[in-house]
């Protein structure tokens, strides 16, 4: 079964989500998402969303598959401009009673253990978009906007600390 949404449902039962085959796919604004729209330069943007719920019958769990894609709008930590940062991410997740039944399964697979019986789905959506966020975004093609100084400019001082190669010459000129 596939629905379409402007907006996901906040909570959601993965049990039987993955008994009934739910398959989910939506866009949904930066906006909703509360801690990521704090990291963006701009919220503006859509998330395109499709997630599947099923039993996994290898792992013998209910798991799911989730695709995000999107663009952040990101301020460059080099030149303090914005840019677009293209984002595609895909997870395979299952959802577990204990963390002693994940012991087994393979690393690619993320575990979510289940403490009530719903889980909110936006936030594990925004978990996912939180993970693809460098930690300090650069846009490759940016440039540092600054100015040399000019030696017209620079005073008696700073002028003698760029002739003289050893930094402890200053301190020479002290000591006399």
């Amino acid at each position: 079964m596939r629905a379409m949404f402007d907006n996901l449902p906040d909570l959601i039962d993965p049990v039987y989500c993955a008994q009934h085959n739910k398959h989910y796919t939506a866009r949904v604004n930066q906006a909703d998402f509360s801690r990521l729209k704090k990291l963006l330069f701009a919220d503006d943007l859509a998330v395109e969303v499709s997630v599947r719920f099923y039993y996994h019958r290898a792992f013998k769990l209910h798991a799911f598959d989730l695709q995000v894609k999107t663009q952040f709008q990101l301020e460059c930590q080099r030149s303090l401009k914005p840019f677009k940062l293209d984002v595609e991410s895909a997870v395979t997740g299952v959802f577990v009673e204990s963390m002693t039944l994940a012991k087994d399964l393979p690393s690619e697979v993320e575990v979510y253990e289940l403490e009530t019986e719903k889980v909110s789905l936006i936030s594990l959506i925004e978990d996912e978009l939180l993970l693809q966020l460098p930690l300090a975004p650069i846009d490759e093609n940016s440039t540092m906007d600054y100015e040399n100084l000019v030696e017209g400019n620079l005073s008696e001082q700073e002028a003698e600390l760029t002739q003289n190669p050893n930094p402890f010459a200053v301190l020479q000129g002290l000591k006399k």
